[in-house]
């Protein structure tokens, strides 16, 4: 039996207006995701802004989610430190804050090669007794991987799953071919949950479930029955909402802005380096929840 699997959706940090963590907003997004039926919760992903938050941000993130939470779904914590030392402080605190795994990235500053990566992944797993996932995400991290590669650091006791950020989804069957079935193999974004699921994903770690929760589970759910009538039309919902990960390269503050147009209680600025949200991005926001339906012109 796989440790996870479903629609887990990568959470959005709220900010006060110190750029402190707004608690009490990080806790109203994590009950509407619960009750909205998603699978799972990942705190402090790439679109949460892990890389350029301290690490009492960080703490103060994991924190507030785990103890909304109280284990009604996992949540899984994202952990994005160049340094082993490093990453294994903020597993350890997150093991002990009470989560129930880390998605694990490294970024490249220097090049490593195979064993070097692999030696990490290896002393994190020794160090910190929880459950991880490798998290493949290229474009990002700049560290690319094959799939038997990446089914070598599966091997290491401990990981039980990854996910996939990518867009070619023989690479994504590759690896479900290379690893055992009990291996969690997630697409990193809904818009290619259906080919991916086909190939043998166990669903997806993705923020557009922050906008379409419901939609998202019932998406998975149907491809699981394998009922396609059902999902195809679910699958195209998603395509509809897509511009707003696509639309920039940062799109953090597209996915708050969405949110805060649907209602939501949430500041849309993000962390610096990151860009600030445009009058331009707004309307952009705007159009693209019109024309999924969610919002009337």
């Amino acid at each position: 039996m796989k440790k996870f699997q479903g629609i887990f959706t990568v959470m959005m940090t709220a900010y006060d207006a110190d750029g402190g963590i707004d608690t009490s907003g990080m806790a109203a997004m994590t009950r509407y995701l619960v009750n909205s039926g998603v699978h799972g919760l990942v705190v402090l992903g790439s679109n949460g802004e892990c890389p350029y938050l301290t690490h009492d941000l960080q703490k103060a993130v994991i924190d507030a989610v785990v103890t909304e939470c109280q284990g009604r779904v996992p949540v899984i914590v994202g952990i994005n430190e160049r340094g082993t030392e490093d990453a294994i402080a903020m597993a350890r605190y997150a093991g002990s804050a009470g989560a129930d795994g880390a998605l694990a990235a490294l970024h490249l500053f220097y090049p490593l090669d195979e064993d070097a990566v692999y030696a990490h992944y290896e002393k994190l797993c020794e160090a910190v007794d929880m459950p991880f996932l490798y998290y493949n995400f290229p474009g990002n991290s700049h560290l690319l991987l094959t799939p038997e590669q990446i089914a070598r650091i599966a091997s290491i006791p401990n990981v039980v799953g990854a996910k996939e950020t990518i867009f070619n989804v023989d690479e994504v069957r590759a690896l479900v071919d290379a690893t055992d079935d009990d291996f969690s193999v997630f697409t990193g974004m809904c818009l290619n949950l259906t080919q991916t699921m086909d190939v043998g994903a166990c669903g997806a770690i993705c923020p557009l479930p922050n906008v379409l929760p419901h939609k998202a589970v019932l998406l998975y759910e149907s491809l699981y029955e394998g009922n396609l009538e059902i999902a195809a039309p679910l699958q195209a919902d998603f395509y509809t909402v897509g511009p707003l990960i696509t639309g920039s390269p940062t799109p953090h503050a597209l996915i708050k802005e969405a949110m805060r147009q649907l209602g939501h209680d949430i500041r849309v600025e993000v962390k610096s380096p990151l860009p600030q949200l445009t009058p331009q991005q707004v309307s952009h926001v705007h159009d693209t929840l019109v024309a999924a339906g969610l919002l009337e012109d």
